[in-house]
């Protein structure tokens, strides 16, 4: 089961990428976005306990 969950979700994501690159790339824009977010607190969060 675990086998073709993973190839529904890279088969979805090729498809979702194929036909809506402009949403796809805004997504990934986005989702970094937040993880650079998260690595700016956590660095402030880490200064201030030094």
């Amino acid at each position: 089961m675990k086998k073709y969950a993973k190839w529904g979700a890279i088969a979805f994501a090729l498809w979702y990428v194929l036909t809506r690159p402009a949403g796809a790339a805004n997504m990934i824009h986005g989702a970094l976005g937040e993880l650079s977010d998260a690595a700016g607190s956590l660095s402030q969060f880490m200064n201030h306990l030094v």
